[in-house]
């Protein structure tokens, strides 16, 4: 099958017009339908089915349609490869960060990457720190910032703590413990509705920890887990949930609408950030540029 036919079978399919894809593809109308018609020809059974509105694809067109996508995807990195040489960037680095550093850390260390002094790009992907461990592993990333406390501690890694945080109790601005001189007990505590930020992002037994440390054992319909991150900021402002937040980094958020983080005497929670890499990479040029870029920037958080 000819990989051309392939790619404007899939441009076709992922805009669902053909018209749309002939002028995407910037070729004529009549030309794109001639190219369908030879696949469903090689193929003997219709790829598209024509509506009214435009085309989707049948079985063996999705199926086909995806080989494209892959070879769409090969020339886009190819022309990505050439622009960077062009530019004098001869190589890249995958980053992987979680949501609270990508809205307060990250965006002014890739302002810095962006002003041409570094030598190679810096791609950077957002997700909760389990599935970005598992991509460093695989070698699908080349670096992540993630909690230092991770329990998917692999043999092939080795992380280095950056920016030293421990994790702290928030009241939404409706709870009685965001008033001033309300005191934190346990009954308070207790009957309490929790909002757990990350308690599935890999690391150690953060619910169990949060609640033994405070000595309470909440009603578990009263208990709601997220990895995101605009969730437990927008309850924080409108309603009377307790959030579990790394200290440092919700001080870099700004207003949290009258949230105040409680008071309380329960032992310390560390939720440091480190750099993790593989053993076998932690001394690659690309490496050690980019931790030293990383700690200049991290100081300007210093307190």
């Amino acid at each position: 099958m000819d990989p051309r036919l392939l790619t404007q079978l899939a441009v076709a399919i992922d805009l669902g017009s053909i018209n749309r894809a002939a002028k995407r593809l910037n070729v004529t109308q009549p030309t794109l339908s001639r190219s369908m018609k030879i696949i469903e020809d090689r193929v003997g059974a219709p790829v598209l089915i024509r509506e009214s509105h435009g085309v989707i694809a049948t079985d063996v067109g999705e199926r086909l349609a995806e080989r494209g996508r892959a070879i769409l995807a090969e020339s886009e990195a190819a022309d990505d490869a050439l622009r960077r040489w062009r530019e004098g960037i001869t190589s890249q680095l995958r980053l992987g960060v979680g949501p609270f550093l990508a809205a307060t850390i990250i965006p002014g260390l890739v302002e810095t990457s962006l002003r041409g002094t570094w030598p190679y790009a810096l791609l950077v992907f957002s997700a909760s720190a389990a599935p970005l461990i598992r991509r460093l592993i695989d070698n699908r990333l080349d670096v992540v910032l993630a909690p230092s406390q991770l329990r998917l501690h692999e043999g092939s890694l080795t992380q280095k703590v950056v920016f030293p945080d421990r994790l702290v109790i928030v009241a939404g601005a409706r709870s009685e413990l965001a008033r001033r001189g309300v005191a934190a007990t346990r009954e308070r505590l207790e009957r309490a509705r929790w909002v757990i930020a990350g308690a599935r992002a890999g690391i150690h037994g953060t619910e169990s920890e949060i609640f033994r440390f405070l000595g309470i054992e909440p009603k578990k319909q009263n208990i709601s887990v997220t990895g995101d991150l605009m969730i437990p900021l927008h309850l924080l402002r409108t309603t009377d949930a307790l959030v579990a937040l790394p200290e440092r980094l919700i001080g870099l958020l700004g207003d949290l609408g009258g949230a105040r983080t409680v008071q309380s005497d329960f032992p310390e929670i560390r939720r440091d950030i480190a750099l993790w890499v593989r053993k076998q990479e932690q001394h690659r040029i690309e490496i050690l540029h980019f931790m030293e870029r990383l700690e200049e920037h991290l100081q300007k958080f210093e307190t």
